[in-house]
């Protein structure tokens, strides 16, 4: 029987008997926080994706609306002189 004082003894098993060594943390644990770590990831991910698809949105917005203040300001331009020729 070897001495409890041998430094090659390995350490007793929790009592829990998940069959890891003290100051281990059992593969349960291990998986669930590698869980929670993914679904942040995927809340992170999820969420940047919609900013970017809503940004991309409104610079399409702003585009549009560009579009049509400078049609606008053409066709304004274009009234204006048929205005003058007709006096």
């Amino acid at each position: 029987m070897p001495d409890q004082s041998d430094p090659q003894t390995e350490p007793p098993l929790e009592a829990s008997g998940s069959g890891t060594a003290a100051g281990e943390t059992p593969v349960s644990a291990i998986e669930t926080n590698l869980m929670k770590v993914a679904e942040e990831l995927g809340t992170w991910l999820g969420t940047a994706e919609r900013k970017t698809t809503d940004f991309l949105a409104q610079r399409n917005v702003s585009e549009h609306l560009v579009k049509i203040r400078d049609t606008a300001a053409r066709l304004l331009a274009q009234i204006e002189k048929a205005r003058e020729r007709s006096r």
